[in-house]
């Protein structure tokens, strides 16, 4: 059964939430806590794997509760919910939570946000991943990426197109603009699937004081792994992403879905930067790589570790499903080509096109899957995209 906290320093309000979740007393344990003081308290004598505060509370609001809970029990679930509309108030907020929903939240909502989250913890193996994946709150960015950004915001006339492009360039600055832009604080209906629309909703002012304020980008953590490159892994992600995209169009697809087929492909080793900078120490050898090496110590796939994290993160279940199964897309279930396959075949693409002794990658192709789909004979013209996409880009 699972073990939901709410948190609010408010009794009628505690009242309420008791009433609305009354129908999932037979799959939750729920308990309630007047204020962080006392949510602490509660989690000392027996752990939560979900936590739900409010932001706005006397003493220790939800942002600094959440902060210990992230640091005490990383494994735990971190939902606030809050009707502050400050940048810095919201920053604070999606630090230290997983999911921000925004107030008044509708009961169903709420419902439907914790529902998910415990159903993701299928993802993972054990609870030393989920406490893993728990401690994170930003990812590595490319020093030269953040310092590019850094410049455009700096600069009176640059255009918005160009933060667009520098954020869709680094898989770690797109997945917290896309969190933050799916955050309840938008109060969009439909998830952002698109870094250039992520962009638009937060808006310019907005990520130019996170970013100069160092709050949304960044880690504290370096990265531990000898072999390692943070830069080859940001021109791998945005090339699978390029890829993706360009064979989702040559394939007939719709433009929302190449654009979602970007994304995922953008985003589909950001389980590897979570192996980086929260996973102990290794060595790779020169028969293994740092991120096989690390599958074995932990007993877990990036692609699963990646997939659980933007789960919580409030990304669709179609990214999150492209992402865990981008290595074996034929269990994913697709019938035909979905954002799955086009992610596998897109990182089959880059991997194929970079010489072996510079390829730390997974090539294996899910044969199956591609003979199923009758999608093997496709494969000559998917790498004529490539030259394609290099006269596009020249004459950009």
């Amino acid at each position: 059964m699972n073990r939901i906290l709410f948190v609010d320093d408010e009794a009628r309000i505690l009242d309420g939430i008791r009433r609305s979740m009354y129908c999932m007393r037979e799959e939750w344990h729920m308990r309630f806590a007047n204020g962080g003081p006392a949510a602490l308290q509660a989690l000392s004598e027996e752990p939560a794997d979900v936590v739900v505060s409010d932001m706005r509370m006397p003493g220790m609001d939800g942002a600094q509760l959440l902060s210990q809970v992230m640091r005490l029990y990383p494994g735990a679930v971190r939902i606030i919910l809050s009707g502050q509309a400050e940048h810095e108030s919201i920053v604070r907020a999606t630090r230290a939570a997983h999911r921000y929903l925004s107030k008044p939240c509708d009961a169903l909502e709420l419902k439907a946000a914790i529902t998910r989250t415990t159903d993701l913890r299928s993802i993972l193996s054990d609870d030393r991943l989920a406490a893993i994946v728990g401690s994170v709150e930003a990812l590595p960015s490319p020093p030269k990426t953040y310092q590019a950004l850094l410049a455009a915001l700096r600069d009176p006339a640059a255009r918005l197109e160009t933060i667009i492009d520098i954020i869709e360039g680094d898989a770690a600055m797109a997945s917290k603009v896309v969190k933050l832009a799916n955050s309840g604080f938008f109060g969009i209906r439909n998830p952002v699937q698109t870094i250039a629309r992520a962009v638009g909703l937060v808006g310019f002012d907005a990520i130019s004081t996170l970013v100069l304020g160092q709050h949304l980008f960044g880690t504290d953590r370096p990265v531990a792994f000898p072999g390692f490159a943070l830069d080859r892994l940001s021109r791998h992600s945005f090339e699978v992403a390029a890829w993706a995209r360009a064979v989702a169009l040559h394939e007939g697809f719709s433009s929302a879905l190449a654009d979602a087929a970007f994304l995922a492909g953008l985003l589909h080793d950001v389980g590897q930067l979570v192996f980086a900078t929260r996973s102990p120490p290794t060595r790779a050898s020169e028969h293994t790589t740092w991120v096989s090496q690390t599958r074995e110590q932990l007993k877990a796939h990036h692609a699963e570790v990646g997939g659980y994290l933007l789960g919580l993160w409030g990304f669709t279940d179609a990214i999150v499903e492209a992402i865990v199964y981008h290595h074996t897309p034929s269990r994913a279930g697709e019938t035909r080509l979905g954002l799955s396959g086009l992610v596998h075949i897109a990182d089959l693409l880059d991997h194929a096109s970079q010489p072996a002794e510079e390829d730390t990658g997974e090539r294996s192709a899910d044969v199956g899957y591609l003979l199923t789909l009758g999608l093997t004979e496709h494969w000559a013209d998917w790498q004529g995209l490539r030259s394609a996409r290099r006269e596009d880009e020249a004459a950009a």
